[in-house]
Order: C-alpha cells, then structure tokens, then sequence
C-alpha cells in the first residue's frame, strides 16, 4: 500500500517500494479513474459555489439600491438625518463590506481541472531505454495519480475558502434585518 504524507511544502509521492512489476494497466487505470472522478468533483463544487455567490451578490446589490433609493429620495442634508436615514446608510456600508468580503468566490480562482498539458507527459525520463516498453503506460499513469492528487489538494483548499466566504455571508444576510432593526431600536431610544 502507497503511504500519503502530505504537508504544505511537500507533494505526495507514490511510494518507492511499491514494487512496479506487480502493478498491471488495469491497477493504474482503477486509481486514476478514481483520482479524475474527485479532481472533476472539486472543480465542479468550486464553479457551484460561484454561481451560489452571484445569486448573492444579485440580492445584495438589490438590497443596496433599494437602501440607496431611500437615502436619494430623502435626502435633505446631513445635520439633519433621521434614524431611519442613519440605519439606511449603516445598511448600505455593511452590504458593500459583505459585497467585498464575497467577491473573490466569483473572482477567477486558480483551480486545477482534468487533463494534463502534452508537455508535462512527453518526457525523455518515460521513453528511456531503462524502463521496460510495457511499463511505459504504468509510469505514465503513476506520475499521473500523483499530479491529479496535488491538484485534488489545491481544489480542495480553495472549496474551503470559497465555502467558508458563502457561509459566513449568509450568516450576515439572515443577521442584516435583525441588525438593522436592533440599530433602529437604539438610535430610536437614544435621540
């Protein structure tokens, strides 16, 4: 069995004592096969996970211009702002500080997606003379596993980030009424 050692400044390497002329095609192509289904599952939850914050980004940026129409319609000068003109410009300050903090979910993120760049597989170390011609493929597909499985971290960490952006912004959404009225209900009481 392959052992996994895995840590942010190494990459994870097949096991050398693996011995290679008892791994067949079929061995490799069973792990790779399995190595693409979660490196395809990771890229698509990332692009999930953007098309969920645009959704957001949608309804907060209605919500600024409906608390923007507000303070445009009424609108006098600042001296004289009511609580309700207070709590809407509160509002909008914190809708566009949660609009900033979501934002890089929908920015281009470097995520990794199948395949490999013809480049990266035509190299003189697979085609030498030293490597049996019916290991070739093996190796191939091993150096493979070890490159889908780098990238299967990557995506991993940023579905992380990009899930932890989406749920801390909900949280902010659900809590923004309730914000909002417990801001009202003190300037209110206080003026």
């Amino acid at each position: 069995m392959a052992k996994a050692v895995l840590s942010e400044d190494t990459d994870w390497k097949i096991d050398p004592a693996i011995d290679v002329n008892r791994v067949s095609v079929e061995d490799v192509k069973l792990i790779f096969a399995q190595a693409e289904k979660k490196l395809e599952d990771s890229a698509k939850t990332v692009e999930s996970l953007a098309s969920k914050t645009m959704s957001m980004i949608t309804l907060m940026a209605g919500i600024l211009i409906a608390l923007m129409g507000y303070l445009i319609s009424n609108w006098k000068d600042t001296s004289s702002m009511t609580s309700k003109e207070y709590v809407a410009s509160v509002g909008c300050v914190y809708i566009l500080a949660l609009f900033i903090y979501v934002i890089n979910n929908v920015l281009p993120a470097k995520y990794f997606a199948l395949g490999s760049e013809p480049q990266s597989l035509m190299l003189p170390s697979f085609f030498t003379a030293a490597i049996p011609q019916e290991k070739t493929t093996i190796f191939l597909y091993m150096s493979e596993i070890e490159n889908y499985n780098k990238r299967i971290i990557r995506n991993l960490k940023v579905v992380e980030r990009c899930l932890r952006r989406y749920r801390d912004a909900v949280l902010f959404i659900l809590a923004f009424p309730f914000f909002l009225g417990m801001l009202f209900g003190l300037l209110e009481w206080l003026f």
